[in-house]
């Protein structure tokens, strides 16, 4: 049961023989019931306060929970990134082996079409140097072999001792 201030302020005692001096009495009484409005002021004043820090707690508890959550959505983000980076650079490093791979080839085919360019050349200059040798070996023995005719009736000449001096 509750007691306010008022019920024992308004309290009235029974008047008994030898009793308790009145005044004594009163005193106690107003000092009871003033100690017990204090009382209810203090706990009235602390039950506002418990209301704001219970709504506080509630604020604190949804900021909390909400930061949980950005930062669960946060690491998320962080690993979808990160797969993300990785596919694109297996992505990238697959790309440039089919690219190198590309370029081998070209190489490849480039130096086989040279070296077959270089054959080809060779045998036409070997061909070259044999029609060469052919027509110098052919121009050379007709040269060699037909020596000029002489007229029969054309004198010899002789040639005059040098002059002295």
């Amino acid at each position: 049961m509750r007691v306010t201030a008022l019920e024992i302020s308004s309290h009235q005692f029974n008047k008994a023989m030898r009793g308790y001096d009145k005044k004594e009495v009163d005193a106690l009484k107003d000092l009871a019931a003033e100690a017990l409005a204090d009382a209810a002021r203090e706990i009235a004043e602390l039950e506002g306060k418990l209301k704001d820090s219970a709504l506080q707690l509630a604020e604190h508890i949804e900021r909390e929970n909400m930061l949980k959550g950005t930062i669960t959505t946060a690491h998320k983000m962080v690993e979808d990134l990160k797969n993300n980076a990785k596919k694109e650079a297996e992505l990238i490093v697959a790309e440039a082996r089919v690219r190198a791979d590309e370029i081998i080839r070209d190489a490849h085919n480039r130096a086989t079409a040279l070296q077959e360019d270089i054959y080809r050349l060779k045998r036409q200059r070997v061909e070259l140097e044999t029609a060469m040798k052919a027509i110098i070996d052919y121009h050379s023995s007709t040269l060699f072999l037909e020596e000029p005719e002489k007229p029969d009736d054309t004198p010899e000449i002789t040639p005059l001792p040098p002059e002295e001096e």
